[in-house]
């Protein structure tokens, strides 16, 4: 029997004690809204149409007053509601709807129009996307814009590839944003790799992100060197407290060291340096990982970390476990807590705190999340997400 995921519905509660914008579970990660209160996902695609699919993620508010209405209400925001569409071949594929596209180097947009991919001769693959910025919450006050992007890229045999992208986007007819990317991999060999990423911000002439990186692969040991710059149009939202004050527009350059130590056990080492303005510091992480089973359903890491310059240094220290149960329940855990070298009244410690237990038997599905945290930007905060789903099947 072919299962086919049809409906999801998440309930969640929200408790803070301060109105600053908090951080948000994973679940959320691409949600703007303040107070989260629930998740509501659709999949599906039938076997009488193998090149049809359809998905929805729709976000579902609670806390916050909509415009011109009285008082405490509840609202929803749609994250991804799209038709997908391609040959049975995959030469050609499109999406129509909400959802969030990403063409090479460029900087991802939410938005409400389409996408197209084609495969064309000689290994050459276009792709276009079209459409108007998604605004954040339900409300008629938008702009009226469009972004509109496309790439083109092509395949060098099972060695390399290379794109060129271009992207813009105006609201009232106003440039907002325009930028030219590239981006390209190669293999050297079988156990040498490198890549390469570059955006540059045409509307406010500079560069919005580049990304180098080249890796060695031996047995037991992968060693990689990277350098970047990214500015504040390419960060991505936040959704653990390492993430919330660790992301900020900054050049970095280090290496990473990965090591096989045991059949199981992976230890990481990256040591590099940050430039923020003018300051530079160094960029330092420590982790380790290992799985308790040979699938690794069952797994638990932990993780040291350096980061931070001038003023706002800190120190971080991250545990993770995620255990397989009986009954088909698995449990798991993230644990992060940070001490800044300058608390400044902030608090000398501030902790952040995931546990998750997850249920899956054939057709049912359940899971409960629990997040505590508290940092700079609020004293503390706790959300509670509760997700149950059926499944149904046809032969």
């Amino acid at each position: 029997m072919k299962s086919l995921p049809l409906l999801a519905l998440a309930l969640a509660l929200v408790a803070h004690a301060a109105a600053a914008d908090p951080l948000r579970l994973r679940a959320d990660a691409l949600a703007t809204t303040a107070s989260p209160a629930g998740l509501l996902v659709l999949d599906a695609s039938g076997a009488a149409q193998p090149g049809l699919s359809a998905e929805a993620v729709v976000w579902l508010a609670g806390g916050a007053a909509l415009p011109g209405t009285p008082g405490d209400s509840s609202h929803g925001d749609v994250l991804v509601i799209a038709i997908d569409a391609h040959t049975p071949g995959g030469m050609a594929a499109a999406r129509l709807g909400r959802f969030v596209v990403a063409l090479g180097a460029l900087r991802p947009e939410h938005l409400d129009g389409g996408s197209a991919r084609l495969q064309l001769p000689q290994r050459f693959v276009v792709e276009a996307a079209a459409g108007v910025p998604v605004m954040p919450g339900l409300t008629m006050d938008r702009a009226l814009g469009w972004v509109a992007a496309s790439r083109v890229s092509r395949r060098f045999g099972d060695w390399g590839s290379a794109g060129i992208a271009y992207e813009q986007r105006r609201d009232d007819g106003q440039l907002v944003t325009e930028e030219l990317a590239a981006d390209a991999g190669m293999a050297l060999g079988r156990r040498d790799d490198l890549g390469a990423r570059i955006a540059y911000d045409v509307a406010n002439p500079g560069l919005a992100e580049v990304a180098l990186t080249a890796s060695h692969r031996s047995e037991h040991v992968r060693a990689e060197l990277y350098a970047s710059h990214r500015a504040a149009s390419h960060l991505l939202p936040a959704t653990t407290l390492f993430s919330v004050i660790g992301d900020v527009p900054a050049q970095r350059a280090g290496a990473v060291i990965t090591w096989a130590a045991a059949p199981r056990l992976d230890v990481i080492a990256d040591a590099g340096a940050r430039r923020v303005d003018a300051d530079i510091s160094p960029e330092l992480v420590g982790r380790a990982r290992l799985k308790l089973d040979d699938r690794g359903a069952s797994a638990i890491s932990a993780e040291l970390r350096r980061s931070g310059v001038a003023g706002e240094a800190w120190t971080g220290a991250r545990a993770a476990a995620r255990i397989a149960l009986s009954h088909r329940l698995v449990a798991s855990t993230e644990l992060e807590l940070v001490r800044p070298d300058e608390p400044r009244g902030r608090g000398t410690l501030w902790p952040w705190a995931l546990g998750a237990l997850s249920w899956d038997r054939g057709d049912w599905q359940s899971a409960i999340a629990v997040e505590a945290s508290a940092s700079p930007e609020y004293r503390s905060r706790v959300d509670v997400l509760f997700q149950l789903s059926r499944r149904w099947g046809t032969p």
